[in-house]
């Protein structure tokens, strides 16, 4: 068959695959037999976890090298090929608000999937309008050692932050720079958010009138200025939490939770999100318009997303489960606590957080 008729017949063949039963599009699945997973992270360890559902369908996955914006660029330069080497494909929420879902995606899947439904489609600011399920779900949060500070003496509003930083200085690390990681970034958001309630942080404009707003979290943090430490990155962080330096720090829970069950971390160490909250974000999953596996890569995405895998990956890697009957007893962020995420600040301004606290805080 030639390209040009290839590329006719896709449109009917995605048309009768959304008119299919879901019995009808695993066993159309199964014929395909394959799909190509291009996932950014954790590569060789979900190598590992797919052969669960390889086991279970026969139908094989491959989980090529490659970076976030490498896979996303490929994505993208592959467009107007009739087919494309992706079948499935990782995204942040970033990388969905720069896309016409409509034009780069196969579905919406909401309506395909068995229990789209009970999915979540929106993750860190980006709503993929029922084409990308989130499959991943992190927290950012506090690391404590329990051995040094007591669960009743932890410091959750603003008001006793201030106290712990008074009566223990040196005792808090985060890292200040996003290139070390955003957890520390996201305490710093957190503080700024409560002391600066009336501020449109989703619109993501960072002018110089509107960042002058800040003002009243770089004060509170100057305050505190010889208080709290600033440390090189995310790893550095919990580096020092480890070896007794800290009695807490910023961190993300999926992080911490890796290096636990790695046996870096004591399985000892705890985390809580403080009152006035800390960002959460995650990772969705989606297939391109031109994967060639779509039934099979419908059927691996329902796999993905189901409160079985969910429940497994909170297991394994710590992430937060992302379908509402998984089992959260895993999760080193406690389900009281879950509601106190909030989403990032739209770049630029999520970035210039960071920045200016750099710039009005740490060099003044």
């Amino acid at each position: 068959m030639s390209l040009a008729a290839v590329a006719l017949a896709l449109p009917v063949q995605a048309q009768e695959l959304q008119s299919m039963s879901w019995d009808q599009i695993v066993a159309q699945a199964k014929k395909e037999g394959e799909i190509t997973w291009f996932q950014w992270y954790f590569q060789d360890r979900f190598r590992e976890q797919v052969k669960e559902f390889e086991n279970e369908t026969g139908i094989k996955v491959k989980i090529p090298d490659g970076s976030h914006d490498a896979n996303f660029n490929k994505m993208l330069a592959e467009k107007d090929r009739a087919e494309g080497d992706i079948d499935v494909l990782s995204l942040t929420g970033a990388d969905v608000k720069k896309l016409n879902v409509a034009d780069y995606l196969y579905g919406p899947v909401r309506q395909m999937l068995p229990e789209g439904a009970k999915l979540n489609f929106t993750i860190d600011g980006g709503d993929s309008q029922g084409y990308a399920p989130a499959f991943w779900g992190n927290q950012m949060c506090i690391a404590y050692n329990p051995d040094r500070i007591a669960e009743a003496d932890l410091p959750r509003t603003l008001e006793q932050f201030a106290s712990f930083l008074e009566k223990n200085p040196g005792e808090l690390g985060f890292n200040a720079a996003s290139s070390g990681g955003g957890s520390g970034p996201g305490f710093i958001e957190g503080v700024t958010r409560k002391l600066v309630p009336d501020f449109d942080y989703a619109s993501g404009v960072a002018d110089p009138a509107t960042l002058k707003k800040l003002g009243p979290a770089w004060d509170w943090f100057k305050s505190h200025k010889d208080q709290f430490v600033v440390t090189a990155s995310n790893a550095d962080s919990v580096a020092r939490l480890t070896s007794g330096e800290f009695m807490m720090v910023a961190t993300f829970e999926d992080l911490l939770s890796g290096l636990q069950k790695k046996g870096e971390v004591p399985k000892t160490f705890k985390v809580y999100v403080p009152d006035f909250g800390m960002p959460s974000g995650g990772n969705m999953v989606s297939i391109p318009a031109n994967a060639k596996h779509k039934a099979a890569a419908l059927v691996f995405v329902n796999w993905l997303t189901s409160a079985k895998t969910q429940t497994k990956l909170s297991r394994v890697f710590g992430s937060a489960p992302q379908h509402p009957e998984a089992d959260t007893s895993a999760s080193l962020v406690p389900d009281s606590d879950r509601g106190k995420g909030f989403t990032r600040a739209t770049k630029p301004l999520g970035e210039e957080i960071a920045k200016q606290f750099s710039l009005n805080v740490l060099q003044q």
